[in-house]
C-alpha cells in the first residue's frame, strides 16, 4: 500500500462518530447480525473500521467474544471492543481461531496482487463461518473521480472490483467455503439507465473531485476557493456557484425526471459462508 493510500484511509471524515449510522446502514447492520449462526461464540471482524458493526453486535449479542482489527489508527479510536492494528492480507492469528470471521465492505478495496491472499487469510483464521458484505453490481467507472492536479481518474471509494450474485457466492469456494445464504440490502429507486441519464444531463460527474486525497500524486482537498463575479468585486465560494448550477440543471431536467422510468436496485450483498465438512 502506498503512503498516499495509507493517508486516504486515515481521513477522519470516514470514521468520526455518526458516520455510517444513517437509516440504510443501520438496516445493513441489522441484516448482517441476523445472518450470524446461533452456534457462533467468537467473532473476528477484519477491517472493522470505526466499529459500527462490532459496537452494535456487542449490544445485541454480548455472549459472543468479539475482536476487531483495522489498518487505520483513526478508525480504531471508535471501536468499543478489543481491537488491534492489522492488515487483512497478513492476519497475525493462528488457524481456525474464531468461529466466525467477518469482513464487511473491505475486500472490494484490496488491490489485485493481494486479493487472493486476503481471501485465503480470512478463510484460514475462521473455524467455521465467514460473514462477508460488498457493494452489489457497482458501476466502478460511474463512481470514478478525477484528480484536479495530475488528472488521474480512479474510483472515489477506492473500490477495485464489482460483484454480482455469481462472483460473490463463489468467491470462497477454492478455500473450502460454500455460501449458505445471502441477502440484498440497501434498496433504492433510481432512474432506469441511470448511467446514461447522468452522462446526458451531468456529463462532468465522472471528473468531479470526490476523494480526500489523490492516491496517485498525493494532492489533498484544499479549503473552499472563491471567485470574483463579473458584475463587481464580491467574492463567492465556488461551492455556492456549483450549487446554483446544479439548481439550474434541476429545473431543466424536472420534466424528464417526471417521465423517466425508475427501477429498484440494491447497494449491498451480504452472505454467510460455511466451511465444507
Amino acid at each position: 500500500m502506498s503512503d498516499f493510500e495509507q493517508k486516504y484511509y486515515e481521513y477522519s471524515g470516514f470514521w468520526e462518530e455518526g458516520v455510517l449510522e444513517d437509516k440504510e446502514n443501520r438496516q445493513r447492520i441489522d441484516t448482517t447480525i441476523n445472518l450470524i449462526p446461533k452456534d457462533v461464540r467468537s467473532l473476528l471482524d477484519a477491517g472493522c473500521g470505526n466499529g459500527v458493526f462490532l459496537n452494535a453486535l456487542a449490544q445485541r449479542k454480548p455472549f459472543i467474544d468479539l475482536h476487531g482489527f483495522d489498518r487505520s489508527l483513526d478508525a480504531l479510536k471508535y471501536v468499543k471492543v478489543p481491537r488491534t492494528v492489522g492488515d487483512v492480507t497478513d492476519i497475525q492469528i493462528p488457524d481456525k481461531t474464531y468461529d466466525c470471521v467477518s469482513c464487511l465492505e473491505v475486500v472490494e478495496h484490496i488491490p489485485y496482487p493481494y486479493y487472493r491472499k486476503a481471501l485465503s487469510e480470512l478463510a484460514r483464521v475462521s473455524k467455521k463461518y465467514l460473514l462477508i458484505s460488498v457493494p452489489y453490481n457497482e458501476d466502478l467507472l460511474h463512481d470514478s473521480n478525477q484528480c484536479p492536479a495530475c488528472k488521474s481518474r480512479f474510483n472515489a471509494n477506492l473500490h477495485f472490483r464489482s460483484y454480482d450474485v455469481n462472483t460473490f457466492t463463489k468467491s470462497f469456494e477454492e478455500f473450502g467455503f460454500t455460501c449458505n445464504e445471502y441477502k440484498l440490502e440497501g434498496p433504492r429507486r433510481i432512474y432506469k439507465f441511470h448511467k446514461q441519464y447522468v452522462n446526458l444531463f451531468y456529463p462532468s460527474h465522472a471528473k468531479q473531485w470526490k476523494a480526500p486525497i489523490c492516491v496517485v500524486c498525493g494532492y489533498e482537498e484544499k479549503p473552499a476557493e472563491t471567485v470574483t463575479l463579473p458584475a463587481g468585486d464580491k467574492k463567492v465560494p465556488i461551492e455556492e456557484l456549483q450549487l446554483q448550477e446544479r439548481s439550474f440543471k434541476s429545473m431543466i431536467t424536472a420534466i424528464p425526471k417526471l417521465l423517466w422510468p425508475k427501477e429498484t436496485k440494491h447497494y449491498w450483498i451480504i452472505g454467510i459462508f460455511e466451511r465444507k465438512g
